[in-house]
């Protein structure tokens, strides 16, 4: 990374306050996590009961150290090497900031395919302006009454809005409502609707 991008990603980072996340409860069951390397807060937050995937294995590596009882496989969001309708719920933590509306849109559908009939997807990000060319947000995560974990998020800027994440997954077949909408990070609460269900039985 260039000189002049690091000192764009440090002054996105420190130009707005530290932000505060909570992680009280998981979703339920068998959960797949989307993105979940780096620091792996899922993995941490829910142990064994998380398949977290990223398809950089230097991640994978740095986060099995934080989060050792949860599997970890090494796949791209948008080709899961999961059967149809075989976990219980997802996440995706502070990992849409990383990828184009394209790819985001077909890792939605992707989770829809592999998700049972309900089941749960649960999303963290940022709120994102494309101001600059680089963009940072500096988190403080408790979870539960485990730990605390402070970490940095930066990529190249664009425009992320909590409705924009919600019109995707409303596209990908899921019904969801913003849980929590602050000015720099929101998380949305999503559920597999009962047409996208039916859609899929029709092709099976």
């Amino acid at each position: 990374m260039k000189l002049l991008s690091i000192a764009q990603m440090i002054f996105s980072a420190f130009a707005k306050p530290k932000q505060h996340v909570v992680i009280q409860e998981m979703p339920v069951g068998r959960v797949i996590d989307i993105g979940g390397g780096g620091e792996g807060v899922i993995g941490q937050a829910g142990g064994a009961r998380v398949v977290a995937i990223d398809r950089r294995v230097s991640e994978i590596h740095e986060a099995k150290v934080k989060a050792a009882s949860a599997t970890w496989v090494a796949a791209d969001a948008t080709r899961l090497p999961c059967r149809s309708h075989c976990l219980d719920s997802a996440t995706a933590f502070f990992s849409c900031m990383y990828m184009s509306d394209d790819v985001t849109r077909e890792a939605f559908r992707e989770v829809g395919r592999v998700l049972k009939k309900g089941g749960e997807f649960w999303i963290w990000d940022a709120q994102m302006m494309p101001r600059g060319e680089m963009f940072a947000i500096r988190l403080r995560v408790d979870v539960g009454d485990q730990r605390t974990i402070n970490t940095t998020y930066g990529v190249g800027a664009k425009e992320q809005s909590a409705a924009g994440i919600a019109e995707l997954l409303r596209e990908a077949g899921f019904e969801s409502e913003v849980s929590i909408n602050q000015r720099h990070w929101f998380m949305i609460k999503a559920k597999k609707s009962s047409c996208c269900d039916e859609s899929e039985d029709a092709r099976a």
